[in-house]
Formats: C-alpha cells, structure tokens, sequence
C-alpha cells in the first residue's frame, strides 16, 4: 500500500470513527441535563442534612470525552476532611434515599454505590475536598484532580485523538480498567493521548512498548527510570501527573497490554475500520458446536451456578479468584486445565469453563522425597507402607523413592460434585461464589451443555468465541 493510499484510507477511517463514536447533540442535552440534574437533586437532599458538600459530575462526562452510546455516570460528593469516614458513610445514606431502591453498595477504600436510573448506570462516590493531590486519603480523592488536570488541556483535536483512541480499545477488547477486563481506563487513554499528541502517534509509540514500559508525562522520574520500575512493578507504568506515587495503569493486565501492543502494529501496516467496530459474533448452530467439541478430542467442563448480588467488581473479583481455585483443584488431581475461562450475565447465571480431560487412569505415579533426605524418606515410607490406596512400589528410581496408588478421583464431574458440595470455600473458591454453589450447582461436560447454550444468545457468543480462540480484529 503506497503511503498516499494509506493516509487516504486513515483519514476515511478517522471521519466514519468519529461520525459514530462523537455523541449527537441530543445525547449530550440530555446526558448532560439528567447527570446535572442528579447532581442538583442530591446537593438539596444534603444541604437538608445540614452538610457542607459539593456534588459534581466527574470522569469522562465532565470532559466531554465519553463515547457515543455510554451510559456511565461518576457522581462525586466532596466533604471536607474534617467529616472523618463518618461523613462519607452519611452521604451515602442520603445518596440511597435520592436512588430509592435500584442500588448495590461496593467498597473500594470506602464504600460507595452504584444505581441503575432510567438508562444510566450511576457511581455515587463521596471523598473529601482537599487543595493538594498529594493529601489523598483514598485513590478517590484524587479523581477531581485528574479532571481538573485533563480539561486544562483539551481542545476539540484533543477530544477527537482521545474518542479514537477509546473507540479502538473498545473495539479491539482492551477498553475499561474494571477488574472484569483488566484494561486500559478512560483517564488512563486520556493522558496516553495528550502525552504523545494523537491517536496514531501513540499507535506508533506502543508497537514499541515492551513489558515494563515507563511514561512520565510530567517528568516525576526524569532520568530515574529504574527507580520507576522498581517502585511500580505492573507491566505497564504511567505515572500519575497529579501525584508521582501512583501508577494511572495498574490496572493493565499483561494480556490486555500485549493485546494493545499487537493490534497497534497489525492496524498499523493494515488500517481497517473493523478494529474499532468488529462485527459481531455469529454463534454456532448447535449442530456446529457439536462438531467442533467433537474435533477438538478434548473435554470442555462447565459448572453452572446462580447468581450474585454484587457489583460487577465485586462479582468478577470472586470469579476470578474462584476460577483459579478450581483451575489448582483440577491440576493437584491431575485433571490439567489446557484453558479455562468464565462468563456471567451479571445477574442470575455464572458458569466456569475447563478444557482437560473428563476421565484419567486409576493408577497415578507419586513422587517422594530423594534419598539424600532420610527423616522425610522415613516419613514416605511409613505413610505409603500402610496405605490402602497404594498399587505399587514404594520403589527406587534413580534418586528417589516413587510409589503409584489409587487415583482418589477420575472422573473429573466427580470431583467437583464432591469438592463442592460445602460451597469450596476450603479449596480457595470465593465467599460469595461459594454462597453460590452451596445453593446449587451443576456441572455439564461437552455436549451436555447444549440446551442452555440454545437458550441463552450471550453465553452462546461467548463459547463460539472460546472455541473460535482468536479476537475478532484479528483477520
């Protein structure tokens, strides 16, 4: 492609992006009218309490970065400090009186909420007003500083460079620092975008990221980039403008940094709109995820629970942690996960995905302790000597003793059913999780799991999407 050719075809990309990613003039009336009007609402039910308060609309809203579509909210209550925690415990209780009943209380450093009214999904975060960034009691202390900070430096260029950049982590599946995705925020795409000047300029700069990637945009650590590194260990470190000890992206995941990294290059050498709009996922027919299940020669286990009331960090935190004690549970008896992974429609359903095997041998070989060690090869033999499980050995090999016994488990349904019949709090799984499972809890192997995949369009997109094992922008 000559570099004519190409920079005709960004710049048609550049215009169909930003036609769909910049909000109407309505969207704005009336994002603008509902969000300041809720302010307004809240700043008269505290002044009724006899709070000293100010409400404002904060994140992306405020600076008129947020993307067409959005329907997320950031309600900030700043108190001053001398209200201790208490305060911010009060406003909460006044912001839940303004809600009504559709809210779910989180906790961060200190608890906020999050309410779903009319179409928006609203945070009611209360901190306290101070002068300095440096002075943050909690992280949420500093958000009005990152706007503050952002909108001194915006223009309509700006905000154009920045709603691409957003549109195309969006689209590419690296968009959002919540803990479900584990990518990029929006302050985050924010400072990345003011600090290299545009959005491809950025692109260009991130085809070179390697892991540990150091940004200052303030110069914090000019010169003393080792010293950065030690400080922040996470794969990508940006400092914070407003305050030199945090880390804007410490959020960023190692796959979501390198999934960034590789489509920053492909987009690069091939621009194409479908990285900032990737067609949507045709599931398979049932049939056709028959026969993949089938062509892959493995087994694909599923375990199927209730729902948790929970905000989504919450939730996807007990997913997460509950996903990798059973990934340990199946390795320790050796059922070894070749991938797993877990969907939730956030409300009623969660179910967790294996792929191993469904059945193992018997017998299984078991490592002891090398001869070099006695007191542990005494120990060895005196428990394997006497064991009813034991097949074979204890024996020598090499230089160490081995015996095989019976397998305690193979059938791998089997061990779930059993290990979770107390909820699997012992084995690791999360408590609300484990909350879950005590309720109930079934587990499917492949083909068993057809009916709810014909039933449920979102779960069926997210397994033929498993199973395809690639990301739509990848072409």
């Amino acid at each position: 492609m000559s570099k004519e050719v190409s920079e005709s075809r960004m710049r048609k990309i550049r215009r169909e992006v930003l036609r769909k990613a910049i909000p109407s003039e309505r969207e704005k009336r009336e994002t603008l009218r509902f969000s300041e009007g809720l302010a307004e609402k809240l700043l008269r039910e505290l002044e009724k309490a006899g709070f000293e308060a100010e409400v404002r609309v904060e994140g992306s809203i405020a600076k008129d970065t947020w993307l067409a579509g959005e329907k997320d909210i950031d309600l900030f209550t700043l108190i001053p400090e001398t209200y201790g925690r208490e305060g911010l415990s009060k406003v909460l209780d006044i912001a839940k009186k303004v809600v009504g009943e559709n809210w779910l209380e989180a906790y961060a450093e200190h608890p906020y909420i999050q309410a779903k009214i009319e179409d928006f999904t609203v945070e009611f975060v209360p901190c306290f007003k101070l002068e300095r960034a440096e002075d943050v009691v909690s992280s949420v202390d500093r958000t009005p500083f990152h706007t503050l900070y952002v909108k001194n430096r915006l223009d309509p260029k700006a905000k154009d460079e920045i709603r691409l950049l957003k549109r195309f982590m969006r689209g590419i599946g690296t968009y959002g620092a919540e803990i479900k995705i584990g990518g990029f925020s929006g302050y985050l795409c924010e400072i990345l975008t003011l600090h290299h000047g545009s959005f491809l300029e950025l692109l260009k700069r991130a085809s070179e990221w390697r892991e540990g990637e150091v940004i200052d945009p303030e110069g914090h650590y000019r010169g003393r980039k080792e010293e950065a590194q030690k400080i922040f260990p996470e794969p990508l470190v940006v400092v914070d403008p407003v305050d030199q000890g945090r880390n804007v992206a410490s959020a960023v995941r190692v796959d979501r940094l390198s999934e960034f990294i590789a489509a920053s290059r492909m987009f690069l050498i091939k621009p194409n709109l479908h990285f900032f709009y990737p067609k949507e996922t045709r599931p398979f027919t049932v049939d056709e995820l028959a026969r993949t299940i089938d062509s892959r020669g493995s087994a694909l286990i599923f375990l199927k629970t209730g729902g948790v009331r929970a905000v989504p960090d919450v939730l996807w935190g007990q997913l997460y942690r509950s996903q990798r004690a059973l990934r340990n549970l199946m390795l320790q008896q050796g059922f070894t996960p070749l991938r797993d992974d877990v969907w939730s429609d956030e409300e009623t359903v969660n179910i967790f995905v294996f792929e191993s095997y469904s059945r193992l041998p018997g017998l299984e070989k078991h490592l002891g302790p090398p001869i070099g060690k006695p007191k542990e090869c005494d120990k060895f033999l005196e428990k394997h000597l006497r064991s009813k499980q034991r097949l074979s050995g204890p024996r020598i090999e090499e230089h160490r003793w081995v015996v095989e016994r019976r397998r305690k488990y193979t059938d791998v349904a089997d061990l779930l059913r059993s290990e979770l019949a107390d909820g699997g709090e012992r084995i690791g799984v999360a408590s609300l999780i484990s909350q879950a499972f005590k309720s109930s809890f079934e587990v499917w192997v492949n083909h068993e799991a057809q009916e709810f995949y014909s039933k449920n369009a979102e779960f069926a997109s997210f397994l033929t999407e498993y199973l395809k094992g690639r990301p739509r922008w990848l072409r």
